[in-house]
């Protein structure tokens, strides 16, 4: 029979491995999959659920010039980061930072496409395409501005940018809260919508969704206006007019102006406050000229690896 002296040293350790332990939920094995289910749950929206959406988001128009259409509203995850994420440093490791984006991008992706997946489907099935309809991540960028210090409170704000016939692009702020908010660090990320091989138009799907009317038949598809990348290979650039400007800009200074600025668009046109199509489709080319240069970048990297 083990003595007292060695029951309490096992129960001592037994301790300090179960503080250790909740100390560092976050970084545990499964984690990661506990918490990504918890943000399907919470943001887990039906059409009913779309409909109150945008009925909240209406009578907030019609009393403000200010408010921002549920497309290009940020979800809003609270964090901290534990011992097992930081590196020799004393910081946030940078790996660890991607976990982080995959909970936030969840949260948005979750809220503004499972609404219309059920239908979507079931049309995309009538028109002959096959396969599982899914949403894949195919690249993510992240810039480093500000240390995350152990333990400490910070807040990953994921909102959609822009899209075109292929690419949804969300961006991402790791933001230290306070009466004078930091901007710890910026990405950007994007999703393809799959259904087996077919590339199904993100539009088509937030449409499905409920989120955004139908594209006015006054609107000429070939139109600046109504433009999105032709065909799925071109990206992003090609949807982004010349009209809006050069992209010779910082990536990092676009980030920064996208998160003070988050409500630009909102302040202006119709006075009402009202998005239409045409409201929304001026938001989509604004976001894709943030990420302009990125997006370029992406296929001169590809270019580069096939030239050595």
């Amino acid at each position: 029979m083990p003595s007292l002296p060695a029951l309490s040293t096992f129960a001592s350790w037994r301790t300090i491995a179960l503080l250790f332990a909740l100390l560092n939920l976050k970084s545990l094995p499964l984690a990661w999959h506990f918490r990504l289910f918890y943000r399907m749950y919470r943001t887990w929206y039906s059409r009913a659920r779309v409909d109150r959406a945008l009925q909240g988001y209406r009578s907030r128009a019609q009393s403000s010039s200010s408010s921002v259409h549920p497309i290009f509203q940020s979800e809003t995850i609270s964090l901290r980061s534990p011992i097992l994420e930081t590196d020799y440093n004393l910081h946030k490791s940078n790996s660890t930072y991607f976990a982080d984006l995959d909970e936030s991008r969840t949260a948005v992706v979750t809220k503004l496409l499972v609404p219309g997946f059920r239908q979507g489907n079931i049309n995309l099935e009538r028109e002959g395409h096959r396969g599982r309809l899914s949403v894949m991540l195919g690249s993510v960028h992240t810039s480093f501005h500000r240390e995350i210090r152990p333990y400490e409170l910070y807040e990953v704000r994921s909102r959609v940018l822009g899209w075109d016939k292929k690419w949804v692009v969300i961006g991402s702020f790791f933001v230290r809260p306070g009466n004078k908010e930091t901007l710890l660090a910026s990405a950007l990320s994007k999703y393809v919508i799959k259904k087996g091989r077919f590339t199904v138009p993100p539009e088509r799907c937030f449409i499905t969704a409920g989120w955004m009317p139908e594209r006015p038949e006054s609107v000429d598809p070939s139109s600046e206006e109504a433009s999105i990348a032709p065909t799925p290979q071109e990206g992003l650039v090609a949807a982004i007019p010349s009209s809006l400007g050069s992209t010779t800009e910082g990536l990092v200074e676009k980030l920064e102006k996208a998160t003070a600025t988050e409500t630009e668009a909102a302040t202006s046109g119709s006075s009402s406050g009202e998005w239409d199509w045409h409201r929304i489709e001026q938001e989509r080319l604004r976001g894709l000229q943030i990420a302009a240069g990125w997006l370029a970048l992406d296929q001169e990297l590809k270019d580069e690896f096939l030239r050595i």
